[in-house]
């Protein structure tokens, strides 16, 4: 079995990232290639609100990805592509399934409940996922309803939904403006939870944090379950922004948010940054000040989830551009009482280009092992290659569709094969020599190319040859009837 290729797109409000990786027949994940483009509001909230500009960076991102060597020359046909934005938040629904007789739950019961959760739908917003939240079979609670008998079942889940404008202006860069299929939309967030979360942790009970450019999004796990997500309209660019009120461009205060950060209260050694000097207890008042604000608010859904710090012993788990800003996790632990710790990709992830560091594309390797996840399509263009005589190789078999012409006559019992001597062909027709001829001296190369639009002149020619040598089998028959 030949290695699957997929391709998965995240949409962020500073960069859109773009990564290629093959899974081989073990399932093992290998990124080959990743490729990045910035944009600055393009993207707001995690929202797309330029397409065409959008759609402009990810065929750049496509382009380059196509140029490595390993899939060459095949080119990008669909993508995995993330999504993310203020509006996407987890609530819970519930729907009952009740039996004549005593009935054993199995996976039909369940996707009928979510069936009837999506049915009903939550007014002005689209369903992305439903993750199981809690089953009761006749009055007893349960996590794994399935083989239990019981004559009914109540689902509980954990609804993730957000507006249908985040959709349809991504379908409005892929299929329309692009011309690439989605193979599948995957919550960004969820997809970067479950890759960096460890089951413990999810059972134990954790806060999961993106700290996004625009947005923050805030994941709490309690006994293994999703029991609370939400999107805050607040990221790192803030910070960014408040820095820019010190006279400085953005992307130079952007700079300055990087290479200094947040630092201890008493530092007031003056610092350097391009042509600026930056005194620090001011830069400090500024980054702390608004970064404080950030995290006050991310602490403050614990309580809003109605659970205290003490329900969630493993702490926080932090990922994304702001979570590495200096000092934040100090600031984050001191703020909430609880431990802290940072995010990573998976160390089993293999990545072909030495140079990429994996940390640092956490958000698009999640969706590719969320993808991998899901027995994906792969994200190529077929190969399809001709032979001399026309057909398509791959597709011969037994008289299958782009099969060469049979020739009874021939010693080898082959195919016929234009542009060699067929010195038992009985022949009558001195048209027929004369175009077999022609048709000897056009070929004398080898051709080869990745999609196919028509007949070619080389299966015109095969056709019409294959009819002939029919016509020539007629007339020798009727030949013989008359002797």
């Amino acid at each position: 079995m030949d290695d699957k290729y997929i391709v998965a797109i995240e949409i962020g409000s500073s960069k859109i990232r773009g990564a290629l990786a093959s899974i081989d027949p073990t399932g093992a994940l290998n990124i080959l290639a990743v490729q990045e483009e910035r944009v600055a509001d393009s993207v707001r909230y995690g929202h797309v609100k330029n397409v065409e500009e959008v759609s402009t960076r990810i065929d750049s991102i496509c382009r380059k990805l196509e140029n490595s060597r390993a899939i060459q020359p095949r080119k990008i046909a669909g993508v995995y592509v993330g999504l993310s934005g203020c509006t996407i938040c987890a609530s819970l629904a519930s729907e009952t399934s009740r039996f004549e007789t005593d009935t054993e739950i199995d996976s039909s019961s369940i996707e009928r409940l979510k069936g009837l959760i999506t049915t009903v739908g939550n007014g002005d917003k689209e369903i992305y996922e439903l993750l199981p939240y809690e089953f009761i079979v006749d009055n007893e609670s349960t996590l794994n309803p399935v083989g239990r008998i019981g004559r009914s079942i109540k689902g509980t889940f954990s609804v993730i939904e957000g507006i249908p404008a985040i959709k349809n202006n991504l379908n409005r860069v892929f299929p329309e403006r692009l011309s690439l299929q989605v193979n599948g939309y995957i919550v960004s967030a969820l997809a970067q939870a479950n890759m960096v979360l460890t089951p413990d942790e999810k059972q134990l009970g954790c806060m999961f944090v993106d700290f996004g450019c625009e947005t923050t999004t805030v994941i709490i796990y309690k006994k293994g379950v999703l029991r609370y997500m939400v999107t805050l309209p607040m990221g790192s660019r803030n910070i960014t922004r408040d820095l820019v009120s010190l006279n400085h461009l953005e992307e130079h205060a952007e700079s300055i948010k990087r290479s200094i950060g947040i630092v201890a209260p008493g530092d007031s050694v003056a610092r350097h940054s391009g042509q600026h000097t930056i005194e620090q207890p001011e830069l400090n008042s500024y980054i702390s000040a608004r970064a404080g604000e950030i995290v006050a608010n991310v602490i403050a859904n614990i309580e809003y989830a109605g659970l205290t710090p003490a329900d969630l012993p493993s702490g926080i788990i932090t990922v994304g551009g702001g979570s590495r800003l200096k000092g934040l996790s100090d600031m984050i632990s001191s703020q909430s009482g609880m431990k802290v710790r940072t995010g990573s990709t998976p160390r089993s992830i293999r990545i072909t280009d030495t140079s990429i560091s994996a940390d640092d594309i956490i958000d698009v390797v999640a969706l590719l092992i969320a993808a991998a996840e899901r027995n994906p399509t792969d994200c190529l263009s077929p190969v399809v290659t001709m032979n001399y005589a026309g057909t398509t190789q791959g597709n011969n078999a037994a008289g299958g569709y782009g099969a060469a012409p049979y020739d009874s006559d021939d010693d080898d019992g082959g195919p016929i094969r234009i542009g060699e001597d067929d010195d038992d062909d009985i022949l009558y027709d001195d048209d027929y020599v004369d175009k077999k001829k022609k048709a000897k001296d056009g070929r004398k190369t080898e051709y080869k190319r990745t999609t196919s639009s028509g007949p070619t002149m080389i299966t015109r020619i095969q056709n019409r040859l294959s009819k002939l040598f029919r016509d020539d089998e007629s007339d020798r028959f009727d030949d013989e009837e008359e002797e």
